[in-house]
């Protein structure tokens, strides 16, 4: 009974209807605190719904239920990454979630993304953001290599790679995965479609189209 909830849960949230999801499993946690599933799947919701407060509290949650999960130390590091003064703890908590799962390219591109806040913040001497600009680049490249030697990535790495490509301006590129990453989400089965990440894709897609126009432009 519990693995159906969670099924029919995921089902909803994968739909789309993020926040009656994220209802719906609070009122689940309410009278199952320690189902860990369910946590972790409230912090999906919350990264959505940017809620980056209550998205802390569930991933606190999380590693309390389970320290050795991965993707709890993950979604603590989302919620904090944009809080001004926490970055470190940011990155304290991705390299906790690499620490467990060391080729996970979304928690690399996490870790980046934190750095790369880090080489921007002007309070910081050149010598130390320059550090920052450097260990992102690995995360990044890193990222590219996983993915490029999977004979089949999904559409999530497909996203992923997608992005990084359009970080280091490779535009050709990023529309290329992009494309792929619709035809792979087209020919998966549908329980495992998640129709958030396809709208993801598909304002990538307008993204990059704006930045190729721009480059033709200038």
């Amino acid at each position: 009974m519990k693995g159906e909830t969670y099924k029919t849960l995921k089902a909803l949230y994968y739909s789309g209807k993020v926040k009656p999801s994220l209802n719906k499993i609070i009122i689940e946690l309410n009278n199952n605190p320690k189902n860990l599933e369910l946590t972790l799947l409230a912090c999906q919701c919350l990264v959505r719904t940017k809620n980056f407060d209550e998205l802390s509290k569930y991933a606190d949650v999380s590693i309390k239920l389970d320290p050795n999960i991965a993707e709890g130390h993950y979604y603590k590091g989302v919620a904090v990454q944009n809080a001004k003064g926490k970055e470190q703890e940011a990155l304290k908590s991705f390299n906790e979630a690499l620490t467990l799962d060391p080729d996970n390219t979304i928690y690399l591109k996490g870790k980046a993304t934190v750095h790369l806040l880090l080489f921007k913040d002007y309070h910081l001497p050149l010598s130390f953001a320059e550090k920052h600009r450097v260990k992102a680049e690995e995360s990044l490249l890193k990222i590219i290599e996983l993915i490029e030697q999977k004979e089949n990535p999904d559409y999530k790495e497909l996203l992923t790679i997608a992005e990084v490509s359009t970080m280091f301006s490779r535009n050709l590129d990023a529309k290329k995965y992009l494309i792929k990453a619709v035809n792979d989400f087209n020919t998966t089965d549908s329980s495992n479609q998640d129709i958030n990440i396809y709208k993801d894709i598909i304002k990538a897609q307008k993204e990059c189209v704006k930045l190729m126009n721009k480059i033709v432009d200038d």
